[in-house]
């Protein structure tokens, strides 16, 4: 099962387009956002976001932000 926090720092990630911004949504650190973020990613197995200005979704990614929804 899909821990709601990690999905959460996710989704946040992909609609804000950084870690940062996810952050201040989430009135969290950037720190909390990214260890949410990678343990989702080591959960699943698969990198989920490409860590680029923006941020974007891999392939596996989308997949995952299409299921979320």
């Amino acid at each position: 099962m899909l821990d709601s926090k990690q999905c959460d720092a996710f989704y946040a990630v992909i609609e804000a387009g950084s870690f940062e911004n996810a952050a201040r949504k989430l009135n969290l650190t950037p720190a909390a956002i990214s260890i949410r973020v990678q343990s989702l990613e080591k959960e699943l197995g698969l990198l989920l976001i490409n860590r680029t200005k923006p941020c974007t979704t891999t392939k596996s990614g989308q997949f995952l932000l299409e299921y979320l929804h």
